[in-house]
């Protein structure tokens, strides 16, 4: 007898309680994939400008090196060096998940005014999916 009362005593859900989860389930997926997925492009777009800051950063620093250690001002950028044809200081090239490399355009003969860019590679295999354009960065160095 205890057997039969325990049987009819127990209670499921209703097909309408689970259709009413599923469909909640359905509009909070609606909303939230979207989102999530511009915040991985965001957070992409965000490493790549971490790492041209990074590398202009590195430029900027080994550039005050050679003036402060030679006492003139570096006339290009070789090998991923500043140099003036006698001397040379190397720029970090490694920043983490991506590397560095550097160029130098003199674009007047007084020294103002030149521009530095740094173009990143490598790193993670999505860098391939961001713009061209933001994988480098110049500046201008006076």
């Amino acid at each position: 007898m205890d057997r039969k009362k325990i049987v009819r005593n127990q209670q499921g859900f209703t097909l309408i309680e689970i259709i009413a989860v599923l469909v909640l389930l359905g509009i909070l997926a609606a909303v939230a994939v979207p989102k999530f997925l511009d915040m991985q492009g965001d957070s992409k777009k965000k490493a790549v400008e971490g790492a041209l800051a990074a590398g202009s950063s590195n430029a900027t620093m080994a550039y005050s090196k050679f003036l402060m250690t030679n006492s003139t001002t570096p006339t290009s950028i070789s090998s991923n060096s500043w140099s003036d044809g006698t001397n040379t200081e190397p720029i970090e090239t490694n920043l983490g998940d991506f590397t560095a490399t550097y160029t130098f355009t003199d674009s007047d003969s007084d020294g103002s005014n030149d521009t530095v860019t740094v173009t990143i590679s490598g790193g993670p295999s999505w860098l391939s999916s961001v713009a061209s354009a933001d994988k480098t960065k110049s500046f201008q160095i006076q």
